[in-house]
């Protein structure tokens, strides 16, 4: 166990050892650093113009691409005239059709014309005088058959205006209380009312007078009256009983007992009605000077007249009800026979003007017949496509493309004609970067054969909607027109257009490579500061950063000016130390491993 502490000891006593050499060494070689410079690559700032850019791949085009076709067929190529490459002006000929099919074709149609032109016109001018005259005659209101049937129309409209007047005189005569009849029986019923108001008061008043006896009478008078009916009743309703079975003894019985019970009720209603007379009749029971009877009579009769009065009233209105419901009949037959009588005169027209359509029918039919234009159309077609035989360049440019062969015959393009001074290059932008471009943005544009040569241009469309997803990635189709004229670029060239998003001028901007970051976490370059005695002392700058380029990026910081020096490479290890500056960019040592280097060669020295 003491031999594996003291082991323990030993090895942590060795690297203490170790560490303090080594930190000693580093120091020696730092001081000897101090004394003696590093190379170091540099680059000089200088003012530049800064582009932030978008860059695109694409196809070099024509901005102008015409395609050749021809609309004649059953003709063989005859000649051609250009070839691919060849420069043509609009309205040169490309090539030539053989026509000498269509030529006969259109000989014998000029015959055909000529033979059709002398058919008869006696049956068009006949066919027109007949619809001109029939025309006239409806135009000038001769046609016997509209004209009777308006008339039919017009003595319909006069009875139904009528009618309506008879109707609406009848029906205001009513609710203006002008009728004489109804008047009167209103009036008759009022009066009847008014008298019965009066005697059933003088009734009502002498009853009262009278005293119970007299109710009494009535009350038994009416009892009686309603067992006497009721007895009436039972006896109408056996005897019809006993008519359905006559033989029936128990009906004959009940019947038999009935009539004895209707003759007592009978009786005893005859004396209770002798009772009730006799104490009306009575002058000692009298009101006003006037007997019970004489004043129930009254009231009766007044109760008649009333009923009777009601009842002339109910007749009068009927008559009037009557009388409207009959003005009412005679204006809906008034409007019926108005209807059909329209119904009638429209079918009437309807059928004139037919008839008139289907003879001008007949004429266009005539005219059709003895018609060439069918014919002098086809003339025409055929002398058309004789001279599209001749086949022309619709615009002038370069051929870039002949599809046609000599005895064959021709089919889709014939020929391409493209404008090579007018180039542009479809794009495809990213889903991520085409927020941050727009059309008429100027571009630069690349072709991947020529190298390093570049080409203005300029965005002059943009899709408003994703075209296509390549690997997953969004892209939006683009054209970049190239501004430049009479370029080395050629259709069909791959090429990158970088579209200039946004462009500083006269900025100092460094390499990404010369950046660094400091412990704090600043963006940081490493300049190099020329000394009294000419040596250059490296040291740290913080910067602020704008523009991005490319290659660069736009930075300002304390000491950065055009001119002066910066460290190509970001190492914070030679910050505070000498360098000598490598214009060229050919130092491939890092000032680290030239430290380490030196510390090495030390340690050596040492040793020896």
């Amino acid at each position: 166990m003491k031999k594996r502490r003291w082991v323990r000891r030993a090895a942590i006593a060795c690297v203490l050892v170790l560490a303090l050499a080594l930190g000693v060494l580093r120091a020696a070689a730092e001081a000897k650093l101090q004394s003696q410079a590093v190379t170091a690559a540099v680059t000089v700032l200088e003012p530049q113009t800064l582009r932030s850019t978008v860059t695109a791949s694409g196809v070099v085009k024509s901005a102008s691409t015409t395609n050749v076709y021809t609309l004649v067929s059953g003709c063989v190529v005859q000649d051609v005239h250009v070839s691919v490459g060849d420069t043509v002006e609009a309205g040169g000929i490309l090539c030539q059709l053989d026509s000498s099919t269509l030529e006969d074709t259109l000989e014998k149609q000029r015959l055909s014309l000529s033979v059709s032109q002398n058919s008869s016109s006696q049956s068009l001018s006949a066919s027109e005088k007949q619809y001109q005259d029939a025309a006239a005659n409806l135009a000038a209101g001769l046609n016997t058959s509209v004209n009777s049937a308006r008339t039919s129309t017009e003595n319909a409209l006069r009875a139904l205006e009528k009618a309506q007047q008879d109707y609406d005189d009848a029906r205001t005569e009513v609710d203006d209380g002008m009728n004489s009849q109804l008047v009167q029986a209103e009036e008759a019923f009022d009066q009847a009312l008014t008298r019965l108001s009066r005697a059933e008061e003088t009734y009502t008043k002498a009853k009262e007078q009278a005293g119970d006896r007299y109710r009494e009478l009535r009350l038994a008078a009416s009892n009686a009256k309603k067992e006497r009916d009721a007895a009436q009743k039972l006896v109408t309703e056996l005897t019809e009983k006993l008519t359905e079975t006559p033989d029936d003894a128990e009906l004959k019985s009940q019947l038999e007992l009935a009539k004895l019970e209707l003759e007592s009720a009978q009786q005893t209603f005859d004396f209770a009605e002798e009772d009730l007379e006799y104490f009306e009749a009575d002058s000692s029971v009298s009101y006003g000077g006037q007997t019970l009877r004489a004043i129930r009579e009254a009231y009766e009769d007044a109760e008649t007249a009333r009923d009777s009065a009601r009842k002339s009233l109910e007749l009068a209105q009927a008559a009037v009800d009557s009388q409207l419901a009959a003005y009412a009949a005679a204006l809906d037959d008034a409007q019926t026979a108005y209807d059909n009588a329209l119904v009638n005169q429209q079918a009437v027209e309807t059928g004139v003007r037919q008839s008139l359509e289907d003879q001008r029918a007949a004429l266009s039919a005539s005219r059709a017949s003895s018609d060439t234009s069918v014919q002098e159309l086809e003339i025409r077609s055929l002398e058309d496509q004789i001279l599209d035989c001749t086949v022309t360049a619709p615009v002038s440019g370069t051929v870039t493309a002949v599809n046609v062969t000599v005895g064959a015959a021709p089919a889709g393009v014939l020929f391409v004609i493209e404008d090579t001074s007018r180039l542009e290059v479809d794009v495809a932008v990213k889903e991520y970067d085409v927020g941050a471009v727009a059309e008429g943005m100027q571009a630069v544009v690349r072709a991947d054969a020529l190298e390093d040569e570049e080409f203005s241009g300029k965005l002059t469309f943009l899709a408003p909607a994703a075209s296509q997803q390549t690997g997953g990635t969004v892209e939006y189709e683009a054209t970049v027109a190239v501004s430049d004229a009479g370029t080395p670029l050629r259709i069909g060239m791959s090429a990158k257009a970088d579209v200039i998003v946004e462009e500083k001028e006269d900025v100092l901007a460094v390499p990404y490579e010369s950046l660094g970051v400091s412990e704090d976490g600043l963006d940081v370059v490493y300049l190099a500061e020329e000394q009294e005695d000419g040596s250059y002392l490296v040291r740290e700058v913080p910067v602020t950063l704008g523009l991005e380029g490319e290659l660069s990026v736009e930075a300002e910081g304390e000491g950065l000016e055009a001119g002066c020096l910066i460290l190509s490479n970001a190492d914070e290890s030679l910050v505070g130390l000498r360098i000598t500056p490598d214009f060229g960019g050919t130092a491939q040592e890092s000032a680290s491993g030239e430290l380490m280097d030196m510390m090495l060669e030390e340690a050596r020295g040492d040793a020896s």
